[in-house]
């Protein structure tokens, strides 16, 4: 195993490359009519978890991930200089702000929030843990049925940007994001966490199906418990917090 500052280059940093994710933004209202709104359906039925100080908070449900070689093959993790990955996140963001501009798009009353889902792709290098991120997001509302999560798409745009996964299991990304109407590009950035589990000597293990998880808080100390609508199948998801323009300085 190969230490560069502060990046594992080997087996644990691989193991936690496979939980990168993507940054979202925001894009233009489509010709449709105003949708009823209905109680988000995030990872549990009916509940969606309120982050203070995140406009937008997005969870990581699936990911695809390939190591790569210097001029970009497929390779195992011995040859690997970098690491390849799809993902598709979930969430919301609150009204008010460049993903959720209407109320007439809010799909849950009791937060005041749109429900938003991304799709990105990031190239992050094994040995310094930065690398590059792009993809589309869409705000959707329910349509025919109010039972399952919203999908009916009534905007949509496009975001790139920067990732930085040195300090995980926290990570932080920044970027901006374009309507799908070609408005000017809109400033975002981001913190997302990755979840562990803690083990009985108090160091932080890879995360098991239906047991309890954490994510690490700002301060690098504080444990922040995984909550069940937090869960995607009994899993721990990648929770990116998100916040817009002059709220990233």
């Amino acid at each position: 195993m190969v230490r560069r500052g502060n990046v594992t280059h080997g087996s644990t940093w691989k193991r936690f490359a496979a939980w990168s994710v993507v940054a979202l933004a925001c894009g233009t209202l489509l010709g449709t009519s105003p949708a009823a709104a209905e109680p988000r359906r995030n990872l549990n039925r009916g509940v969606v978890i309120d982050i203070p100080g995140a406009e937008a908070v997005l969870y990581e449900v699936t990911e695809k991930m390939y190591l790569l070689d210097a001029d970009g093959n497929v390779v195992p993790p011995d040859l690997a200089v970098a690491r390849k990955a799809d993902a598709s996140l979930f969430g919301w963001s609150r009204v008010g702000n460049p993903l959720c501009p209407s109320s007439q798009l809010i799909t849950n009353l009791g937060l005041q929030a749109c429900s938003v889902t991304a799709d990105g792709i990031d190239n992050v290098s094994l040995w310094t843990g930065k690398g590059v991120v792009d993809g589309t997001f869409a705000v959707v509302v329910q349509d025919d049925n109010t039972v399952d999560a919203p999908e009916y798409v009534v905007m949509n745009g496009g975001f790139s940007g920067q990732m930085d996964l040195s300090i995980r299991p926290l990570g932080k990304i920044t970027g901006t994001f374009t309507s799908g109407g070609g408005a000017s590009p809109v400033p975002f950035c981001g913190t997302f966490r990755l979840p562990f589990q803690v083990g009985s000597d108090g160091k932080r293990q890879n995360p098991v199906r239906n047991q309890a998880a954490y994510y690490l808080g700002d301060d690098g100390t504080t444990l922040i418990e995984v909550q069940a609508p937090e869960k995607s199948i009994g899993m721990p998801t990648v929770r990116l917090e998100v916040r817009f323009g002059g709220n990233c300085n």
